[in-house]
């Protein structure tokens, strides 16, 4: 054996005992090896680019001060809120709904062409009208009484529309704003939120 043929061998013996020689001699005997390898990359790439993308969603809330016809000013705070913007008749429409778990206090608000940050009226006037709902106890939804609507008259006959919403916030993973709404049940009674807040992640 001459010289060159001897520490070919030698390289070759120093490779094989070596992790990272071992790893590279097997693509070479191997080239499908290649093909893994790269499917591998590329699988990690997209996991690893993913892990970042999806940032967990924080839990919503809703926070507001709230009075049923003659009651006391109360505290309204909920994390069970839901959130849905989907297309309805060509226009996008905002619904959110929230309930009080304590003592099933609901807010229900459907905004109809909603076109990203800023004041939406209640009922509005539009062709469709904005609707704002406070509800008393959810579970007594056989009581006609227990909705107070911003669409209907109050006892004085007054067509009673305040209700306003202001989105802060809009993308398409949450909506953040303020809320302030007047409404009335059939006997015209009037219920009042005002000052409340929300942060509530959309729905798909």
């Amino acid at each position: 054996m001459n010289k060159s043929t001897s520490s070919k061998v030698r390289f070759w013996q120093k490779i094989d005992k070596n992790p990272i020689g071992v790893f590279f001699i097997s693509f070479v005997k191997y080239p499908i090896n290649i093909l893994y390898a790269g499917l591998g990359i590329i699988v990690f790439m997209f996991s690893y680019q993913s892990s970042f993308s999806e940032k967990p969603v924080e839990p919503g809330f809703f926070a507001g001060k709230i009075v049923f016809d003659d009651e006391n000013y109360h505290r309204i705070e909920t994390k069970n809120i839901e959130a849905l913007v989907k297309n309805e008749m060509g226009n996008p429409v905002l619904t959110l709904s929230c309930t009080q778990e304590k003592n099933l206090e609901s807010v229900y608000l459907k905004i109809y062409k909603i076109k990203g940050p800023g004041t939406y009226f209640i009922p509005g006037d539009g062709e469709i009208s904005n609707i704002g709902n406070l509800i008393k106890n959810l579970d007594n939804y056989q009581d006609k009484n227990n909705f107070f609507e911003s669409s209907l008259p109050n006892k004085e006959g007054v067509k009673n529309g305040v209700g306003r919403v202001n989105i802060t916030k809009i993308t398409s993973n949450f909506v953040e704003g303020e809320l302030i709404l007047i409404a009335n049940n059939p006997k015209g009674q009037q219920a009042v939120l005002e000052s409340a807040k929300f942060k509530v992640a959309l729905q798909n």
